[in-house]
C-alpha cells in the first residue's frame, strides 16, 4: 500500500463520526477477483470495436465494514495489458499496476444477496515493454456488484469497475480499463445481522 493510500483510509476512518455509535467495526473482509481487462481509449490493437479486451487483470485486497451499509476498502491489482498508443506508436505498455481506496456503499444488507456501489482514487503504474520503461498517475475508480452469500463467512463476489487515468508518458488523451470481474470473499468478525 503506498502512503497516499494509507493517508486516504485513515481520513476515510476519522470522517465517520457515526462509526463509534455502530459498534465498529461491523466486519473484515478480504478478497480476490479477476475477469477481462478492456481498454477503451486512443489504443492501437488488433481487436475490434472501442474495447479491446486483450488481456485480464487480477486484483485482491480487503474491506473494512464500518456500519451495516457503509465501507473502506484498498486494493492491489494487475494486468498484463499489451497495448500501445494509436496517434502516434510512441508507447507499448507491458502490465499495469494499481493501488487503490474505495468507499463502499451497500445498497441492501440481505443475509443472502448485498449489492454496493463504490468510487475511490489511486495510482496506475504502468510498465513498458517498448518506449519509456514506466509512469506512474492518479488515477480514479468507480463501480457496481453484488456479493452472494451461501454461508455467514463465504460469499461469491459479481463486480464491474473503471478504471480511469490518461495515456501512459505523453498523457495524449483518457484511457479507461472496464473490468468485469468474479471473484471469492471470506468475511471475518461479522455482525451476525449481515
Amino acid at each position: 500500500m503506498t502512503l497516499t493510500s494509507a493517508f486516504l483510509l485513515v481520513v476515510s476512518l476519522f470522517a465517520c463520526p457515526w462509526v463509534s455509535g455502530q459498534g465498529f467495526p461491523q466486519g473484515f473482509d478480504v478478497f480476490a477477483e479477476f475477469g477481462p481487462s478492456c481498454l477503451s481509449g486512443n489504443v492501437h490493437s488488433g481487436a475490434s470495436g472501442n474495447a479491446k479486451c486483450e488481456a485480464g487483470r487480477f486484483f485482491m485486497g480487503a474491506r473494512l465494514r464500518l456500519t451495516r451499509h457503509d465501507a473502506v476498502e484498498a486494493s492491489y491489482s494487475w494486468s498484463p495489458d499489451i497495448f500501445d498508443e494509436a496517434y502516434p506508436l510512441v508507447y507499448e505498455n507491458a502490465a499495469i499496476r494499481s493501488y487503490s481506496v474505495n468507499y463502499v456503499r451497500y445498497l441492501s444488507t440481505n443475509r443472502y444477496l448485498q449489492p454496493f456501489a463504490t468510487g475511490g482514487v489511486g495510482v496506475e503504474h504502468f510498465l513498458g515493454g517498448i518506449g519509456p520503461s514506466t509512469d506512474s498517475q492518479f488515477a480514479w475508480n468507480w463501480g457496481a456488484g453484488i456479493d452472494i452469500i451461501p454461508q455467514r463467512h463465504f460469499a461469491v463476489r459479481f463486480e464491474f469497475r473503471d478504471y480511469a487515468a490518461s495515456l501512459p508518458v505523453y498523457h495524449t488523451g483518457p484511457l479507461h480499463n472496464l473490468v468485469p470481474s468474479i471473484g471469492i470473499v471470506f468475511r471475518f468478525n461479522r455482525n451476525r445481522k449481515l
